[in-house]
């Protein structure tokens, strides 16, 4: 049988733990901060005009995304194969989830908000990996932040 209403489902699995709900906040607090400086590794989740979903991993040195502050994010766009879907995705429908990974770490960080593509290269310059400042980057407004345990 499927499962069509919030109703239904809460009626299955129940209500979200008080805890889990009261973890979640819209902004990065010094945990969230200090993570996302760790973290050599995130996805991040699109979807199109059309409702095709896509996910996109991103990976550099640790601290490879730039917090611009408590609510801003920068995810440099390096070379690639330049299909560029999740750019395309992101000017087609600005919603956005991101996944934070730390390897050995079983908890991962959350996050929701709206992106935009950039291309200022004042915003990029503290994003050079080797020398070589991305041309562009995804910008994300922050709307929700938490943990996720294992």
């Amino acid at each position: 049988m499927n499962i069509a209403t919030e109703a239904a489902l809460r009626d299955v699995i129940g209500d979200a733990h008080p805890i889990t709900v009261d973890k979640e906040l819209d902004n990065l607090d010094a945990h969230a901060r200090l993570f996302i400086e760790m973290s050599p590794f995130l996805c991040i989740g699109t979807t199109n005009g059309e409702g095709r979903a896509d996910i996109s991993p991103r990976g550099d040195p640790p601290g490879f995304v730039g917090i611009l502050d408590d609510r801003t994010l920068l995810i440099p766009e390096r070379p690639s194969n330049r299909r560029a879907d999740t750019m395309f995705n992101v000017m087609a429908e600005p919603v956005v989830g991101l996944i934070f990974f730390l390897p050995g770490v079983e908890e991962t960080l959350r996050i929701s908000g709206r992106a935009t593509v950039i291309d200022d290269p004042a915003a990029l310059a503290d994003l050079a990996v080797k020398g070589e400042t991305p041309k562009v980057g995804i910008r994300i407004e922050i709307d929700r932040v938490f943990f996720h345990c294992a």
